[in-house]
């Protein structure tokens, strides 16, 4: 740890490591989850468990480093999803893109025009916005969808396959040779490579806002604190970030 770290020793050592380390772990096992083969109903419920757990420990980490690094302190509500916390994965996740996109406003950095091209990339991600929205789904009540059937309360959730489907047609709607490929299965073509591509779509979407989180802290962005956090969890083949359409272009880089 550094010396002007806003962390003690003991919360470096005790906490924030050993859930950086998990983080990276159950993130890079629900990846290799969604992009190994076989139909994807034998696997859902798994990858939606792995990815929330995973996505909602880096917010978390992220959120709180950022909170320590401007003086704040570490949230105490973090478990409340009522206050935007708990499982509140899209909400978290609104959050975090705005702390970027303020500290990147109001800071001079080096690479500014390349910060700004990667916020912009996950503030415009279709298939990341319907991604986060299932996992939240899942994490927070989608997972009892079904048994809350058996219930003579109104049930409120939405099953976890229609919210997947969502996420599946972002990704199709926003890739012209998935969607090529989807006629041509429409018209007889055979299944399981396309769904292989489309498993790979979401899961490459996912790595890549992992990635630009990670990231982030390289430049510094959200604190110094970050930068060792950002750099522990960042994945071995973290994907080269490309900028969305409509995003100002910049080289495919990982620093």
């Amino acid at each position: 740890m550094r010396a002007e770290s806003g962390f003690t020793s003991q919360q470096w050592f005790s906490g924030l490591l050993p859930e950086v380390t998990s983080a990276r772990s159950v993130l890079a096992s629900a990846d290799r989850l969604l992009r190994q083969e076989g139909p994807l109903e034998r696997d859902l419920d798994a990858v939606l468990a792995t990815y929330s757990i995973g996505v909602e420990r880096l917010m978390k980490l992220a959120l709180g480093t950022a909170a320590v690094s401007a003086g704040e302190g570490w949230p105490e509500r973090m478990g409340s999803t009522r206050l935007g916390w708990g499982h509140a994965l899209d909400e978290m996740d609104e959050r975090l893109r705005t702390t970027f996109r303020e500290a990147i406003a109001s800071g001079a950095w080096e690479y500014k025009r390349l910060l700004q091209t990667w916020i912009c990339t996950i503030d415009n991600d279709p298939v990341w916005a319907a991604t986060i929205r299932a996992l939240r789904n899942y994490a927070d009540a989608g997972r009892y969808h079904h048994l809350d059937q058996l219930t003579s309360r109104e049930v409120n959730s939405r099953s976890s396959r229609a919210m997947w489907e969502e996420a599946e047609r972002a990704a199709i709607d926003n890739d012209d040779s998935l969607r090529a490929q989807e006629a041509r299965v429409l018209a007889g073509e055979p299944f399981d490579p396309f769904e292989r591509r489309l498993r790979s779509a979401i899961a490459d979407s996912v790595k890549r806002w992992m990635s630009i989180v990670c990231l982030f802290g390289f430049h510094g962005v959200i604190g110094e604190d970050w930068r060792r956090i950002g750099a522990d969890a960042l994945p071995d083949d973290a994907l080269p970030v490309r900028a969305l359409p409509g995003c100002e272009r910049a080289d495919d880089v990982l620093s």
